[in-house]
């Protein structure tokens, strides 16, 4: 749904809880938020038909599986992963133990 202040297609159901809750659904009003500008708003719920009220769900993509993160790319780089080279590394604090 439109936002009335930034016009994003981004307004959302806010969930109102309480005696105020209660008292819009009583009402057949329904409590926006826009999660582009957080303007906070009411509509009518006949005018929410066809339109999108929930947040579509984000699914964050595999990047894993494609690619080593940058510290292990780092790490590789610098030749820090062969035992060696550990030698000149400061003792850890695990080892101290």
């Amino acid at each position: 749904m439109k936002c009335p202040v930034c016009w994003a297609e981004k307004a959302y159901v806010r969930r109102v809880d309480g005696w105020k809750g209660k008292l819009l659904a009583l009402f057949l009003i329904v409590p926006m938020q826009c999660h582009h500008c957080y303007h906070r708003f009411h509509v009518l719920w006949f005018q929410t038909w066809g339109k999108r009220t929930q947040p579509p769900l984000r699914i964050a993509p595999n990047t894993r599986a494609t690619r080593l993160s940058y510290a292990a790319r780092h790490v590789a780089a610098q030749g820090l992963a062969d035992p060696a080279s550990r030698e000149s590394c400061p003792a850890r604090r695990v080892d101290a133990a």
